[in-house]
């Protein structure tokens, strides 16, 4: 039984793992430019604007685990609909209060997302230097298409963070404990899955700095022997 706990939490992080790192690819082409004085023009290339399917990162679980100490403060009320109204929030593991705390997740994963991803913004930079998504117009089309997808894989990606926020809650279900369980969602996973990839990538990109610096090196002692 332990062994299949432990599988099961290190799937449950692999989802975590896909979940901070998946992002949705928007083709970008920018224009062929012209060298200023000489005939010779460059090639027009194309990019990706990866956008991520989970914006918000964790911050959506802790606005909503804010917003759920308002409910549980009801316990403390002479009426006794209101109080045990409360006191079925304050139990974490309760199925209305995990329907609730879902529904403030993805609230605010769409609310965080839209005041953190300028698309207006990103489309005017886009415009600026030259680049355009193909068949979409610069300008006001390009952040109405950049708008219109985010909202789309917000509400997969929002679903993913209540899955991961509530699954401890649903776990509990199944006959494994309470203490057990946590290990299983919420924030800390997520911050440390988060907090993992990012140490990877900066040791990636701080090994390949030095992979090239070691070429450069080469070369110019190379240079100097010659």
């Amino acid at each position: 039984m332990v062994l299949i706990e432990v599988v099961m939490w290190l799937l449950v992080i692999l989802v975590c793992v896909y979940l901070v790192t998946a992002v949705r690819r928007v083709v970008v082409q920018y224009a062929r430019k012209t060298v200023a004085g000489n005939i010779r023009s460059v090639a027009g290339t194309r990019d990706y604007l990866p956008l991520k399917l989970n914006a918000s990162g964790v911050m959506p679980i802790i606005f909503a685990q804010a917003i759920m100490f308002a409910p549980a403060l009801l316990a403390g009320s002479d009426n006794d609909v209101v109080k045990s109204i409360g006191i079925e929030f304050q139990n974490m593991f309760g199925l209305w209060y995990n329907v609730l705390f879902a529904f403030l997740i993805i609230v605010f994963s769409y609310f965080y997302t839209a005041i953190t991803i300028p698309t207006n913004k990103m489309a005017d930079d886009l415009k600026r230097n030259g680049g355009f998504i193909p068949g979409i117009r610069p300008g006001k089309d390009t952040a109405e298409l950049l708008d219109r997808i985010l909202s789309l894989i917000t509400f997969p990606g929002s679903l993913f963070l209540a899955a991961v926020a509530i699954l401890p809650a649903i776990v509990v279900k199944f006959g494994i404990t309470a203490n057990w369980a946590i290990f299983y969602g919420g924030t800390s996973l997520l911050i440390m899955v988060g907090v993992a990839i990012d140490t990877i990538q900066q040791i990636n990109s701080h090994l390949l700095n030095r992979h090239y610096d070691g070429l450069m090196k080469k070369g110019t002692k190379r240079k100097s022997v010659a």
